[in-house]
């Protein structure tokens, strides 16, 4: 039974280092800091007008703006989300909290806003990433609702499912889609349960597991290919959320390859997959991680940019690229990838 249980806190986790909320190519930023507070940041002394919408479409432009010097509060109810207008001379910014204010899912993000090396930006509400669906509040529900949800990708094993199954609003349509990237019984974890079951086990060690890990997750890349088609196949208006049990190593991946494919950088890549770190930090003390050593549960509750580099590396050793990885693993093709760019971003 300690098996299972481990199973589903192995995948996922996070270590305490501090990190900033946003990313670094973000000129402003929204932080949800509780259930009722926006709080509005920027990275220089630009003096932003800031005007604000229930989304992106319906940000009141007109209306008298607030002029944004070190920071900017605002309120809202829990089940509700703002969107913000930038103004600064011919400068034109529309962002929002990167991370939902979902009270039972720490790691629910939203991958819009993030910048391609082309000149795009990847649109809001459209793709999201998180963790366990399975203890979503009343609250969660609703906001999975509001965000128009429609389609889920699962990438857990069937241990994890069974051990806690998705929860989804009632009367309300979602296309569910499984495809495990990891089995429960591979050597990976057998090796992960040997080195937890050893007391002498260090913190190094830990790491160099898990960053193993990371190396052979490519090799079950073909696992993604029905990601890939829901999201090719999503219909107009939808938006497509896709987890794991922690929303950080396979979910990381995944959040990863969409984002190759939408032409954004490998350096935000990394840095995105880093923010994972600061919402799932309560992992280390949760569950069967709790009976561990504090110093190996950081680890095993942790990421580092060097783990999803290390599985980029190990693709782009075998194909050439990432690009050319999810053309010839994954189907995505030149004509694939320029649809999913002019679906996913603006």
């Amino acid at each position: 039974m300690k098996k299972i249980y481990l199973i589903s806190f192995l995948f996922l986790s996070i270590n305490t280092i501090a990190q900033e909320v946003n990313l670094s190519s973000e000129k402003l930023w929204a932080e949800r800091t509780s259930a009722t507070i926006y709080v509005i940041h920027k990275n220089d002394n630009t003096k932003w007008k800031i005007f604000v919408g229930a989304n992106p479409q319906k940000i009141d432009w007109k209306s008298t703006p607030k002029k944004l010097k070190d920071s900017l509060v605002f309120e809202v109810l829990p089940t509700d989300r703002l969107f913000f207008g930038a103004i600064f001379k011919k400068d034109t910014i529309i962002f929002s909290e990167r991370r939902l204010w979902v009270e039972n899912a720490p790691n629910f993000r939203d991958l819009g806003g993030i910048k391609t090396n082309n000149g795009k930006t990847v649109g809001w509400g459209k793709l999201f990433r998180c963790g366990d669906m399975g203890k979503f509040s009343a609250n969660d529900l609703t906001i999975l609702q509001k965000e128009n949800i429609r389609n889920v990708i699962d990438f857990r094993n069937e241990q994890e499912i069974k051990q806690s199954p998705d929860i989804y609003p009632s009367d309300f349509e979602v296309n569910r889609v499984w495809t495990s990237i990891s089995p429960s019984n591979g050597d990976a974890m057998k090796k992960l349960y040997t080195l937890i079951g050893n007391p002498k086990t260090t913190p190094a060690e830990a790491e160099s597991v898990l960053e193993e890990f990371y190396t052979i997750m490519p090799d079950n890349i073909k696992n993604y290919a029905p990601f890939f088609e829901t999201l090719l196949n999503s219909k107009q208006g939808e938006a497509s959320l896709f987890h794991c049990t922690a929303g950080k190593d396979r979910t990381g991946l995944g959040s990863a390859l969409i984002l190759s494919v939408l032409g954004v950088s490998e350096e935000t890549i990394i840095e995105e997959y880093y923010l994972s770190n600061r919402y799932t930090q309560y992992l280390a003390k949760a569950g069967m991680m709790s009976q561990l050593k504090p110093a190996i549960a950081k680890v095993l509750a942790g990421v580092e940019p060097k783990y999803i580099q290390s599985t980029l590396n190990k693709i782009k050793t075998k194909y050439g690229s990432v690009q050319k990885m999810l053309e010839t693993e994954l189907g995505i093709d030149e004509t694939k990838r320029q649809y999913l760019i002019q679906k996913y971003t603006y």
